[in-house]
């Protein structure tokens, strides 16, 4: 499988042709609509929007919150599931968040064990980045 740089035009287009195995997301996330502008990526910044937990290109207009959020904070959480940066970010003004700040700290604070699939899926994304 063909590494890409992580919101990479090429990440972005390896992701959506895995849209179809995209696990179910877990309860905490299921109907969460949050929009991402990443800053800093190795294209430049890049926007797209989390939709239950799937990532896509763009904004969604019917997102009512909107993450400013560093490359690497950004990639730390979605490819290597680890939040740990997130909180330190938002305490030193580096990510921003306009709109309910209770969706960002649901999308941070997933609790319980992932299940087989999800992990599966993880391994698929992590295996697919650069």
């Amino acid at each position: 499988m063909a590494k890409h740089a992580f919101l990479s035009a090429a990440w972005l287009d390896a992701v959506d042709a895995l849209r179809p195995e995209w696990p179910e997301p877990p309860a905490e996330l299921a109907g969460l609509l949050i929009n991402l502008i990443v800053k800093g990526g190795p294209d430049g910044d890049v926007q797209v929007h989390t939709n239950s937990g799937v990532v896509a290109r763009g904004l969604d207009a019917s997102a009512t919150t909107t993450v400013t959020v560093p490359f690497e904070v950004a990639e730390r959480l979605y490819v290597k599931n680890d939040p740990s940066l997130v909180m330190t970010a938002i305490m030193s003004g580096d990510l921003t968040i306009e709109g309910d700040s209770a969706q960002v700290m649901a999308l941070i604070g997933v609790q319980g064990e992932p299940t087989a699939e999800q992990l599966a899926f993880q391994r698929k994304i992590q295996d697919l980045t650069a």
